[in-house]
């Protein structure tokens, strides 16, 4: 969780090669999201390597709204032409006395595009992209994505609108911790 300038500072003073995470689901890995995903789905995401199994998963139709379920539990309703987030425990809209929304995160992915420049200049060697349950197609689109984008930094050219949005949860994106904005 750094910013670019925190991962130059590093990269300076440590000689050693350095990736940095650039696109993808922001798993927010906090204790007992887990184990929620366990306990409606009967499977552990630390063995089973995701949090919501699609043959957990199903999408229905009622009253002119898209209910995404976990199971047997209804995680989020879309209104009509809303976009649909992949059901998730931990970004979930929830009912509460205080109201409904998403109550631990939004659904939204990291998309770094904006500061490959500033991760370059940082000294960061390798960029990782979320691979682990996605199909070939989600894969082949980001890396292409990514490498249009470093083409056009290596060139002096202007950098290309991203084609990565739909890829996104949520159609939505940020960059993070790279700008902590909440500082």
């Amino acid at each position: 969780m750094l910013t670019v300038a925190e991962i130059a500072a590093i990269t300076r003073a440590v000689d050693c090669e350095t990736e940095v995470f650039i696109f993808g689901g922001l798993c927010v890995m906090a204790e007992g999201r887990c184990s929620l995903s366990t306990y409606v789905t009967g499977q552990s995401p630390n063995m089973n390597g995701v949090c919501s199994p699609a043959s957990h998963v199903a999408y229905l139709e009622k009253d002119g709204a898209l209910a995404s379920r976990l199971g047997d539990f209804t995680i989020n309703r879309f209104a009509r032409n809303e976009a649909a987030a992949y059901p998730t425990l931990c970004k979930g809209r929830f009912k509460t006395e205080l109201g409904s929304g998403y109550l631990f995160e939004d659904p939204v992915s990291l998309d770094a595009a904006e500061v490959l420049a500033g991760l370059r200049d940082a000294g960061v060697t390798a960029l990782k992209i979320e691979g682990r349950q996605r199909g070939r197609a989600y894969i082949e689109g980001v890396v292409r994505g990514f490498r249009e984008q470093l083409a056009a930094l290596d060139a002096g050219k202007a950098l290309p609108t991203s084609r990565l949005a739909a890829m996104t949860e949520g159609q939505s994106s940020t960059v993070g911790a790279y700008r902590k904005t909440w500082r």
